[in-house]
């Protein structure tokens, strides 16, 4: 593990079939493969538990700014 800190990448994505306004991190997933996300607003910066890992091809461009 490296002591970088999480940050988000630009965009904001939904999940295909689920949850939209996400940002993907640039954490590593532990999971080879997949990527780190968490939902734009809660405070995944303070509490891990609020990031998760999908898969990349699961994720779409949201354009819708709520």
């Amino acid at each position: 593990m490296t002591d970088k800190q999480t940050t988000a990448l630009p965009g904001s994505w939904r999940e295909r079939g689920g949850l939209s306004g996400l940002v993907r991190l640039n954490t590593p997933a532990i999971t080879p493969g997949m990527v780190v996300v968490a939902k734009i607003g809660e405070a995944w910066q303070a509490q891990s538990e609020l990031r998760w890992q999908v898969w990349p091809d699961l994720l779409e461009p949201d354009n819708i700014d709520d």
